[in-house]
């Protein structure tokens, strides 16, 4: 079997983008783009202990053209000052709340 990578981003952004645990990427047709959480961006394993981590919410529009996420995000969240995190589930705030 083969794989063919399609795209990639965040490697020219080195360490504080890095994501050595947990990461999620995932394609919603609904907004036509693509969701990428990095939950333990930044964090240094040998540091672990003692290291705050900076996870980054992400959306990617599609690029129909190129069949792949735009280079650049159309949103990008930081966080700071939080514990270490899992991943993050996007949902229909109007689902959501109805009865």
């Amino acid at each position: 079997m083969t794989i063919e990578q399609i795209w990639e981003y965040g490697k020219n952004r080195g360490h504080s983008y890095y994501s050595p645990i947990t990461s999620i990427t995932e394609f919603h047709p609904d907004t036509n783009s693509v969701l990428v959480y990095s939950a333990t961006a930044g964090l240094n394993m040998a540091q672990f202990a003692r290291m705050q981590v900076s996870p980054i919410l992400q959306e990617f529009k599609w690029n129909p053209n190129a069949k792949t996420p735009e280079k650049e995000p159309a949103v990008e969240l930081q966080f700071s000052g939080t514990p270490i995190g899992y991943q993050a589930l996007p949902f229909d705030i109007k689902s959501a709340l109805s009865k």
